[in-house]
């Protein structure tokens, strides 16, 4: 097949007027006499023999034209017609092929969907008899689930993400339905949209008041009602609602649905950090925390809590500045701990409290990047619990070169994406791991190497 070769023979095609200027020259000056001849009634029979001529003179031209395009284009529609014929030899096995393979990529897709669905309903216990309907929802699974470019973690955590939300919405309209919560459920079903559910919850009322007038047989009835309802519009009250976001949410629809008109005037709740997912930057602060472990809530101890926080600013590809500080974490280091960081109990007793520590490491980032290894698991969790418990909030962006280094494991071949591994693989020089400014130097340095790959 590949040595097969489409062997052709052209030419330049070589086609010209070879008087044209002098022709275009002399015509100009010919014409010229016409264009400016002024006919009249009493002229017509010159008029006509002057048409004639120049019609003469115009068709010879066209038709010179004519000819050469023939001449030029005969060849072509020649090759044109024996290349179509061979493509159409082709296209007959390429089609056979093409449609093989997109039946065998359909029988992926309905794979990955009947996967999809299984998951679904193991995670959708939640919703009890409303599973069946989010599921066959036209505005719930979305098509590009299916395809290749999606992966598993990526559409598992969009279904989880789906159910959630329709679990909060549901709980949201069996409370405030009323009567309606059948219709209101329908509706809600058609297009997951609690919005589209509250104005059709506004239409079924004003129905319902219009029936109830009716009835009452007074033409004034409306009027009348309107003034006398107990929950007649007459004024506003401002509350402060202090709960997590998921229980701030889940209120204000409520309201909503049961026609309290909520005005949000101010927001209190600490927005997430933001996440970065390409290395695609230069500066940044690149940090790493210590903690004293635990033995277990289980076993009566207490959460773990920071000893070491270090870090270095990095500008433009160089470190510029550091950070080192010691933390007294107002409990005891679990001794394992202690052996891997060699950080003791003498050397944190004199230290400050994570409280003044974290307002000296806000100071130092700023709004800078913060990067780190693991830290949306680990590190980050803590410095947002010890900056919420100093009345302080840190909403830097960050990058995660762990998570990241894990996109890139296996077209490397590493065999994990461990720091220290990392390193190694690197050529990074590692003076004291397990210490925070240690690590966090090291980490800055990573990030380069993964950012060069």
């Amino acid at each position: 097949m590949d040595e097969l070769t489409l062997i052709t023979k052209q030419e330049a095609g070589i086609a010209s007027i070879d008087n044209f200027d002098e022709l275009k020259q002399a015509l100009q000056k010919e014409l010229a006499i016409y264009k400016n001849m002024a006919y009249t009634p009493d002229s017509m029979s010159a008029a006509r023999k002057d048409k004639a001529a120049l019609n003469k003179l115009r068709k010879m031209v066209e038709d010179k034209r004519k000819e050469i395009k023939r001449v030029i284009m005969e060849p072509y529609t020649i090759v044109e017609a024996q290349a179509k014929e061979l493509v159409t030899l082709i296209d007959e096995p390429l089609g056979i092929i093409s449609d093989f393979i997109r039946q065998e990529e359909n029988f992926e897709k309905e794979a990955k969907r009947i996967k999809i669905e299984d998951y679904f309903f193991e995670n959708a216990a939640e919703l009890n008899e409303f599973s069946s309907a989010l599921w066959q929802s036209p505005y719930f699974f979305e098509k590009k689930w299916e395809a290749k470019s999606t992966s598993e973690k990526a559409w598992k955590d969009a279904v989880k993400g789906k159910i959630g939300t329709a679990a909060k919405d549901i709980s949201s309209i069996r409370s405030v339905g009323g009567k309606h919560t059948a219709a209101l459920l329908d509706k809600y079903f058609e297009r997951l949209s609690l919005d589209e559910v509250l104005e059709y919850k506004k239409s079924l009322d004003s129905a319902e008041r219009i029936i109830e007038s009716a009835e009452s047989n007074k033409p004034n009835a409306l009027v009348d009602n309107a003034v006398n309802e107990d929950d007649m519009v007459v004024g506003y009250k401002i509350l402060k609602l202090t709960g997590t976001k998921s229980q701030l949410s889940q209120i204000i629809d409520h309201m909503n649905l049961m026609g309290i008109e909520v005005d949000e005037l101010e927001d209190g709740m600490p927005k997430d950090m933001e996440e970065l997912t390409g290395p695609d930057f230069d500066s940044f602060v690149a940090f790493d925390i210590e903690t004293t472990g635990t033995f277990g809530v289980a076993n009566g101890d207490k959460a773990p809590e920071i000893t070491e926080i270090g870090a270095v600013k990095v500008v433009n590809g160089q470190i510029v500045d550091r950070f080192s500080q010691l933390v007294n974490p107002q409990r005891r280091i679990v001794p394992r701990i202690s052996r891997l960081t060699n950080i003791t109990e003498a050397m944190i007793r004199d230290q400050p409290v994570i409280e003044e520590v974290i307002k000296r490491f806000k100071d130092f980032i700023g709004d800078d990047i913060l990067v780190g290894h693991n830290i949306k698991n680990c590190d980050i969790p803590y410095i947002t619990k010890a900056a919420k418990r100093a009345g302080i909030y840190l909403d830097n962006r960050y990058f995660d070169t762990y998570r990241y280094a894990k996109t890139l494991k296996n077209d490397y071949g590493w065999n994990n994406t461990k720091l220290e591994y990392l390193a190694e693989v690197f050529g990074v020089e590692q003076s004291d791991a397990h210490r925070a400014w240690c690590d966090a130097e090291t980490n800055a340095l990573v990030y380069f190497k993964l950012k060069d790959l």
